[in-house]
C-alpha cells in the first residue's frame, strides 16, 4: 500500500486554516485529515492518528516540511510499522 501526505492552505474569511491529509494511492481515498489553525507537528501527528490498520511494507511519502522531519513525527511513523518516504529538496513529485 502507498499513501501520500501533505498540507492544503485553506482561506476561511479573515484567517487561515490548514488541512492535513493522508491519501491512499491505490484509489484516491482520503482515509485521513485533519483541519487546524496552525501546522505544526501536533497537527500532522493528529492525522497520522487516524490510519487505520495499514498492511505490512505500508509507505507514506511526504516532501521535507519541518513537521514530517520532526523526531515526533518520524518515531509516530515508524512506531506504526510504515515506511517512510520524502521527496528530495526541490523536487516535490
Amino acid at each position: 500500500e502507498k499513501l501520500v501526505t501533505d498540507i492544503t492552505y485553506l482561506p476561511y474569511g479573515q484567517k487561515q486554516l490548514y488541512l492535513s491529509s493522508i491519501l491512499d494511492l491505490y484509489n484516491g481515498e482520503v482515509i485521513a485529515f485533519t483541519i487546524g489553525d496552525r501546522q505544526d507537528t501536533d497537527f500532522v501527528l493528529d492525522t497520522l492518528d487516524q490510519l487505520p490498520m495499514l498492511p505490512e511494507n505500508c509507505v507514506l511519502h511526504s516532501d521535507q516540511g519541518s513537521v514530517y522531519t520532526s523526531y515526533e513525527y518520524q518515531k509516530a511513523v515508524k512506531t506504526k510499522g510504515i515506511t517512510m518516504s520524502m521527496s528530495r529538496k526541490g523536487t516535490p513529485a
